[in-house]
């Protein structure tokens, strides 16, 4: 019986999408797994979120969210994978920016006793700034930023603070914050 799952998960709506190879534990919860892929996009987890899954969206309750019902997250464990032909579902980060992602099912595996996920397999592309407007805000963001006589250029450049390199995902700050997700869960048995 497996107990974990290799899930790739994509940014949609820009050029160079964002991607994130990711082993996790079937036993996680889908708010563990919102926690796992704000840590594997190194989002600051300060908005709002929801997992759609078939017909069913899965959040954070909160007032007026125009749904008929949402279900806690809490209570919907990844171990769903093993019973159900879900290859693939929504996760949506930032209702204001809406970074939609498309989470794949890889695999479903077996993973050796005293190991611990979530764990960083491979990625692509490094995220979008948060707060920056959704896919077309980054594009200008971009523009402003690849090009020094851009007239928002130099605000561009303050406000983000460093340079944007979008093939550096910082793996070696992604591989730390996701050991520390791991580091709270308990190792596989």
């Amino acid at each position: 019986m497996p107990n974990a799952a290799r899930l790739k998960i994509s940014l949609s709506g820009i050029d160079t999408s964002p991607w994130r190879l990711i082993d996790v534990p079937l036993s996680m919860n889908l708010t563990g797994l919102h926690r796992t892929i704000q840590a594997a996009f190194l989002w600051h987890d300060s908005h709002l979120w929801e997992f759609q899954i078939g017909q069913k969206c899965y959040g954070p309750m909160w007032v007026d969210s125009g749904r008929d019902a949402v279900f806690n997250p809490d209570n919907k464990r990844l171990t769903f994978l093993t019973r159900s032909p879900v290859n693939a579902f929504s996760y949506v980060y930032d209702f204001g920016d809406w970074w939609e992602h498309q989470v794949e099912v890889l695999e479903l595996m077996d993973v050796a006793s005293g190991d611990r996920l979530p764990k960083f397999v491979e990625g692509a592309y490094r995220t979008p700034p948060e707060n920056i407007g959704g896919p077309l805000g980054f594009a200008h963001f971009l523009a402003c930023i690849r090009d020094p006589k851009h007239p928002e250029h130099a605000e561009m450049m303050e406000w983000y603070g460093k340079n944007f390199d979008t093939d550096d995902i910082e793996e070696d700050i992604l591989k730390i914050v996701l050991r520390r997700e791991a580091s709270m869960r308990p190792p596989m048995t």
